[in-house]
């Protein structure tokens, strides 16, 4: 059973790039530049980390993460929103900054921690545009990640910090994600028609 939830998890993860591209290129998706260059670079970093480490579950979703993402990242360079603001060169500095202390500390624990902090902070951008613009967002895009890692944590043999981090890390942020894309749309769809009915009295 854990190998066939494992096998769910590493196809929805190759699905998951997929949607982001076609939505991209169909005009739906623009992502965020500083966010997908960050991204990428992380994955490359997250993907060497788990194979040391001897991870088979969390390295299947971030070697697809990894694929996709350096395609996405092409994509938004020409049909993204940002990536050159104040926002964004503070994001990029702090990522750095974090990124040192993760790949220096000598205490596993806090560099599994640290990890996900850097990402967190390269995601940011991408958060506050969602917030701000989220018919720029795609919210399947996010939702398959909420699935691959959802089976990702199923398909764990023995339940660790170590194991178990990556993939509750990617469920939880995507899951926001998701939820922010969609409540957000209706709020805004609401708001624009108490506008108009405004206008109208």
């Amino acid at each position: 059973m854990k190998e066939l939830f494992l096998s769910i998890s590493t196809i929805v993860a190759f699905i998951s790039p997929i949607i982001g591209i076609y939505s991209i290129v169909n005009g739906d998706f623009k992502p965020q530049r500083m966010t997908r260059f960050l991204i990428f670079l992380l994955s490359l970093l997250f993907v060497g980390t788990l194979f040391a480490q001897g991870d088979r579950n969390g390295i299947y979703i971030a070697g697809a993460q990894l694929i996709g993402g350096f395609i996405i990242f092409i994509l938004s360079i020409q049909k993204g929103i940002g990536g050159y603001g104040k926002l964004d060169i503070v994001v990029f500095c702090l990522t750095i900054v974090s990124l040192v202390v993760w790949r220096t500390t000598q205490n596993p624990t806090l560099g599994l921690l640290m990890s996900i902090f850097t990402d967190l902070i390269a995601f940011s951008p991408t958060i506050i545009k969602t917030w701000n613009m989220p018919d720029t967002e795609e919210w399947k895009f996010y939702m398959s990640d909420v699935i691959a890692s959802f089976f990702s944590i199923l398909s764990i043999a023995i339940y660790s910090m170590e194991n178990l981090a990556f993939p509750v890390y990617i469920f939880c942020i995507n899951t926001i994600i998701v939820a922010m894309i969609l409540g957000r749309k209706k709020y805004l769809v609401q708001k624009n028609h108490s506008r108009i009915r405004a206008k109208r009295k």
